[in-house]
């Protein structure tokens, strides 16, 4: 079986690309706990000083870790060193004050993660460090 979310009827996240999702928290949430079948991949969540989404998100299985950045350096970290089926990132732009240089290093390592895993980059609200 093909990993893939739906994240509302007829529309799916696959793996091969990274993906760009602004959507309701409720949407996503209930995209992820409604998969059964993604408890059995390796699952990351990253996030940075608060997240939405983690406390809704059913982490019953054993191959859910949880990663926090507090820099755009740390998020990059995290970004490179992933090795897991599908990332979830929870986009926050507290993160990118003061270091609007990262951008382009951090969607190309997006772009290279996504080639071997099933990313998404999420946010409920779109703002300008998001669109960059």
């Amino acid at each position: 079986m093909q990993i893939r979310i739906e994240l509302r009827k007829g529309m799916f996240l696959y793996p091969g690309s990274y993906h760009a999702v602004v959507a309701p928290e409720n949407v996503m949430v209930s995209a992820i706990n409604s998969n059964a079948d993604l408890q059995r991949y390796l699952f990351l969540h990253v996030s940075g000083n608060y997240s939405r989404l983690l406390s809704r998100i059913d982490r019953g299985s054993k191959n859910f870790d949880v990663r926090r950045a507090f820099t755009a350096h740390q998020f990059l970290s995290v970004i490179r060193e992933a090795a897991h089926t599908i990332v979830l990132i929870e986009h926050d732009p507290l993160i990118f004050e003061g270091a609007e240089n990262m951008v382009t290093p951090l969607a190309m390592a997006l772009k290279d993660a996504g080639r071997e895993a099933l990313v998404i980059l999420y946010t409920p609200a779109i703002d300008r460090k998001f669109a960059a």
